[in-house]
């Protein structure tokens, strides 16, 4: 079993340890995000002040072409003082549309002449009648060989081309630096050559492009502008955060970059000052918590002790009052409790002592057992299986009181609660006794026991057997009235051909066929007798065992065995059988069932006065049970006797008409005996053209298939 004390503590110390690292995690996640997102808009505000710069170096330089193309003369001296306020310039060319150089000037002016031809140079064929001006890449100049770039402006006659210096603001751009001394700016063309790149000029030399690296593919190609990213430096393998921004005019990529190393290295003393605090906040919680935590099981380990003296009887032992307010609480409900558990100890005393009085003083014989021995029996118990005292039974196999025809019904079901049911005991001198018994498992000490209770029926099986038998015998007497019917046909018939032969024979006119047509006809009528008294000797035989019976076949017995009842009657039987019905049961019983349905509708038809009287007779399968229905036209019964009718000895005839056994025993045949089920309703029924109200009986059986 599990120690409090250990379970709470190690509970505490994980949780404050779990607690503790969450909050250390959340805080270096967070203190992550905001250097990130510090990086970010650092970037970002970089790449604005140097796109804006750009931009209006740009500008600049556009509205200083347009003006020399509106006030260009050959005779004044706008190009030099352009020049001259302009440091930014190094050269201003006045081009005709041919190309010829007309005129310039330049702070260096080597190797340049007028009348020049230019046609072929990039800035001279890039503009044209729909495209009237164009910006270079940047170029080393063949000048003073330093980083330049041109614009060029087509007028009507002239076209502008000023050489531009970038190092004015190469410097500018040259100031932004990381932590490690590294620039931070990049400047890709449209193609994505490098054009300025400060701590790596040679790839600036080497015209080296990047869209097939990382800063294009994972920061540029698939980014907006303005977006931080991560990217591999191709030359150095070396993470990078950054971002870009687009020049429209020149179509430059302007990239800012910081390494990702160097922002880690910034968040390394965060780190370790949120270690610290976290392991200060582990060991300060649990001194904390420890202090009064020790302080509290002080008192529960008395308190522990104090009841363990209770729970073995010290029932004069007191508690005393504890410092915290719900250990005092505490206190207080186990003096309660301790009263509580005093006086349930007297009630159960006196509910053991009550309950070994009803054990013991009921009527019905009860044996608690196992699956297999009987553990505790009560004294009617004792008398019912013939025993002297409790340890004649007590130890034995519950199997030893069960008779061998009950053994495999008893073993089906010894392991279920289930509804009351039918087995035969044996007593101790062997003596044979049915009982109705019914089990339920409870928990005793433990244990999972039954507690089985029995009553003997063995009179009331008698009482059963009488009444079957009466039954029987008012069944011999119906027989006995259809043999009279069945019999007065042929015995008139045999009577009249006797009778003729003796009167012809006297006067002389018998002659041999006609002897031999009597004598026919009385051999027939015999055969017909002969036959009848088989059918009502099978009718009362005893079914011994159970068989697979055909239900149409046992109907038809039934109704062959009243038809002459029905003829002097004037009842008619209308069948409508399903094929091929088979069910388990006894053959000549449920024939006698089906006889007292049929009699019950035959007479209640007798008492009406109606012209047709008909007696229905349908089977079907429904739902896997043979349904047998059995409905008359004599009116119905009325719902208040309904569910008397099956009830022994209750009839609503004259009692020199009915003994009021009959049902009884069909539904004994039927429910008791072969386990279906009858059911009983007045129902309308159209029989030619008429509306009838009748009884119906509804039979049901379980189907089987045919052997």
């Amino acid at each position: 079993m599990k120690n409090l004390k250990s379970t709470i503590s190690s509970f505490i110390i994980f949780s404050v340890i779990v607690v503790s690292i969450i909050i250390g995690v959340l805080s270096v996640i967070s203190l992550y995000d905001m250097k990130i997102n510090s990086v970010e808009h650092s970037q970002k505000q970089i790449l604005k002040q140097v796109r804006s710069q750009a931009e209006d170096f740009l500008n600049k330089i556009e509205k200083t072409a347009t003006y020399v193309l509106d006030n260009y003369d050959s005779e004044n001296r706008i190009l030099k003082n352009i020049i001259d306020l302009n440091s930014d310039i190094s050269s201003i060319f006045i081009l005709n549309n041919a190309g010829k150089l007309i005129d310039f000037y330049a702070t260096k002016n080597d190797h340049i002449y007028k009348g020049f031809d230019y046609s072929n140079k990039v800035f001279f064929k890039s503009v044209n009648n729909t495209k009237k001006t164009y910006w270079s890449n940047i170029f080393l100049s063949s000048l003073d060989n330093k980083p330049s770039i041109s614009y060029t402006l087509k007028g009507k006659n002239e076209i502008i081309v000023i050489l531009l210096k970038i190092e004015k603001f190469s410097n500018f751009i040259t100031k932004f630096k990381n932590s490690d001394k590294s620039h931070m700016i990049r400047i890709l063309d449209e193609k994505g050559v490098f054009i300025y790149n400060p701590d790596f000029q040679k790839l600036v030399n080497q015209r080296f492009n990047v869209k097939n690296n990382s800063i294009y593919n994972d920061l540029i190609k698939n980014n907006k502008q303005y977006k931080l990213a991560s990217y591999i430096v191709a030359n150095t393998n070396m993470k990078n955060f950054g971002m870009y921004t687009k020049i429209d005019k020149t179509k430059w990529i302007i990239v800012v970059r910081e390494s990702y190393d160097v922002v880690l290295n910034t968040l390394k003393g965060y780190l370790i000052l949120v270690f610290m605090l976290v392991a200060f906040f582990i060991i300060f919680i649990m001194y904390l918590i420890f202090k009064v935590f020790n302080k509290i099981f002080k008192q529960f380990d008395y308190l522990q002790k104090t009841i363990n003296d209770i729970a073995n009887g010290d029932y004069l032992q007191t508690v005393k009052l504890a410092s915290y307010k719900e250990i005092h609480e505490l206190v207080k409900s186990f003096e309660k409790m301790k009263i509580e558990i005093n006086k349930r100890e007297d009630n159960l005393k006196k509910s053991l002592e009550n309950f070994e009085f009803l054990f013991n003083s009921t009527m019905e014989a009860i044996i608690i057992h196992d699956t297999k021995k009987c553990i505790d029996v009560n004294n009617v118990t004792i008398k019912l299986l013939g025993a002297k005292t409790k340890e004649d039974i007590i130890n034995k196999s519950i199997y030893d009181f069960i008779d061998e025809s009950s053994l495999d019904n008893v073993l089906n079901k010894i392991h279920k609660d289930i509804e009351p049911y039918e087995i035969n005991l044996k007593r101790l001198n062997g003596e044979i006794f049915t009982v109705l018994t019914q089990g339920k498992f409870v928990e005793l000490n433990g244990m999972r026991v039954k507690i089985s209770n029995f009553v003997d029926i063995t009179e009331f099986k008698n009482k059963d057997k009488l009444i079957f038998q009466q039954s029987k015998m008012v069944s011999m007497g119906e027989m006995i009235g259809n043999i009279a019917h069945q019999w007065r046909q042929p015995l008139s018939s045999i009577s009249t051909a006797a009778s003729g032969i003796k009167i012809e024979k006297e006067v002389g006119l018998l002659d041999d066929e006609t002897l031999e047509d009597s004598l026919d006809m009385i051999i027939k009528n015999t055969r017909y007798l002969s036959k009848t008294i088989d059918d009502f000797r099978n009718f009362f035989k005893i079914d011994k065992d159970i068989d697979i019976i055909n239900i149409n076949i046992i109907i038809d017995k039934a109704l062959k065995l009243l038809s002459a009842s029905f003829k002097n009657h004037y009842i008619k039987i209308k069948k409508d059988f399903t094929d091929n019905l088979f069910i388990k049961g006894y053959a000549n019983e449920l024939t006698q069932a089906f006889i007292n349905i049929i009699n019950n509708a035959k007479d209640a038809l007798k008492e009406q006065d109606v012209d047709k009287k008909v007696i229905f007779i349908s089977t079907k399968l429904e739902d896997n049970k043979v349904v047998i229905y059995i409905k008359d036209n004599a009116g119905g019964i009325p719902e208040s006797i309904q569910s008397k009718i099956f009830e022994p000895y209750f009839t609503t005839k004259h009692k020199k008409q009915g003994t009021g056994i009959g049902l009884y025993m069909t539904h004994q045949i039927v429910v008791d005996h072969m386990e279906g089920r009858i059911d009983i309703q007045n129902v309308k029924t159209v029989y030619e053209n008429c509306e009838y109200l009748g009884c119906e009986f509804k039979i049901y059986f379980n189907s089987v298939e045919s052997t």
